[in-house]
């Protein structure tokens, strides 16, 4: 009489551990590593199965693996008794490994979703540094501190779960740019944000079964951020530069200001996305981000810049971190150097912090100037939008950056 079995080896650990098959014949028990590891919570002991769940899809490829290796040291137990009358237990622990074969199933865990989801968001965006850099970081950052690897049940747990740890770490612990303890609100929101994509993108693919991501808290704060003035955007076109990339980047940033442009969808002009009939040239493209089409008039500062580089994107292959870096060095030289006040909450805490204005400046800057110069104007807020591709007026108006000193100054207008 023969029977097979299946347990763990550690029925109560944590981490992945070993599958063991056990073979029970002729009052012998022949135990070996089938050399598969799983996580116990997907593990059933009454079926000695892979349990049948939505975020452990490789329940079917391990079953059916164990199925094949029952069937393997049945035969092989089967042809011993034929040739000898006995099966001899080394013999048939011998002749069982060698139909195991070396390519092993693959149990996917929270890091291996990340990184088919890094993938994902390469082919789509390009620019996955947010995710692949920035929250990366963070994850193995908390990770290392609480000593114990992120899983989907950690980050679904409400309270003191791993979330808790994670904004813990950001808010009084993750080193800022300027050095010191302490992420800023916003960046902290944004890292939520990530990681609110990621989950998201694995419950659409059913990687991993829906729970609730209300303790995922995305928090914002008006940061008040900066646009350019129209003085300020002439220095920088009369700007003498010698530099080839400075002036490529100068170039690009001076065409995002008149033209609304995201940096993403910058880099990708080029000349089937402009329209030179005389008296009616304009870009037409559709945005990368929100996939809305766009029309948006040309007027003489963009038609020379786009005439000066054969109607093609100026910045053509410039990643955003060069990018953002040489315009604050530009926009330094050029003495765009106001004090502005910002303020914004640091462990915990509303601080006020003095920045020159240059420090400020970014591919950001360039859809807010457009904004802000156009309302200026006194140009139709849905003509503004139907350039910008906003769809919403609520969206639209966080791009409006009107200072205290310009709103003091409209004002007047209507003061005796």
């Amino acid at each position: 009489m023969s029977k097979v079995k299946y347990n763990l080896r550690k029925p109560n650990s944590k981490s992945e551990t070993l599958i063991m098959l056990v073979f029970h014949f002729d009052g012998e028990k022949l135990r070996i590593s089938t050399g598969i590891s799983i996580l116990p919570k997907y593990w059933n002991p009454k079926t000695q199965r892979g349990k049948q769940l939505v975020d452990f899809k490789e329940y079917y490829s391990l079953n059916q693996f164990l199925e094949k290796q029952s069937s393997v040291i049945i035969d092989e137990y089967n042809k011993l008794l034929n040739e000898y009358g006995y099966a001899e237990k080394n013999i048939l622990k011998e002749n069982y490994l060698n139909h195991i074969p070396n390519k092993k199933i693959k149990i996917m865990s929270f890091w291996n979703y990340f990184e088919d989801f890094i993938k994902f968001k390469r082919n789509k965006l390009g620019d996955v540094r947010d995710y692949n850099n920035s929250l990366r970081k963070h994850l193995i950052a908390t990770e290392k501190i609480i000593k114990r690897k992120v899983t989907f049940d950690s980050i679904k747990k409400l309270d003191n779960g791993f979330v808790d740890e994670m904004e813990n770490y950001l808010t009084f612990i993750a080193i800022n740019s300027k050095g010191e303890e302490g992420l800023t609100q916003n960046t902290i929101g944004k890292q939520f944000k990530n990681l609110r994509a990621f989950l998201n993108w694995c419950f659409e693919r059913e990687y991993v079964k829906r729970f609730s991501k209300k303790h995922l808290k995305v928090r914002q704060e008006n940061v008040d951020e900066i646009y350019m003035t129209i003085e300020e955007l002439e220095i920088l076109i009369k700007m003498k530069l010698s530099d080839h990339f400075e002036k490529k980047v100068r170039d690009g940033f001076i065409l995002g200001c008149n033209t609304a442009l995201r940096f993403s969808d910058l880099l990708l002009l080029r000349t089937s996305h402009i329209n030179l009939t005389k008296g009616k040239e304009t870009i037409e493209l559709q945005q990368k981000k929100t996939k809305k089409k766009v029309i948006i008039p040309i007027n003489k500062t963009t038609l020379s810049i786009l005439k000066k580089y054969n109607y093609e994107s100026p910045i053509k292959g410039v990643n955003g971190v060069d990018f953002n870096k040489t315009i604050k060095k530009i926009c330094k030289d050029a003495n765009i150097d106001s004090t502005k006040t910002l303020y914004k909450t640091i462990k915990g805490k509303l601080q006020e912090i003095d920045y020159k204005k240059y420090e400020l400046v970014s591919s950001i800057t360039c859809r807010r100037t457009f904004c802000t110069l156009q309302v200026k104007k006194g140009t139709p807020i849905s003509f503004i939008m139907a350039v910008s591709g906003h769809k919403t007026e609520k969206s639209f108006f966080r791009y409006i950056k009107l200072d205290a000193e310009t709103k003091a100054e409209e004002m007047r207008k209507y003061m005796d």
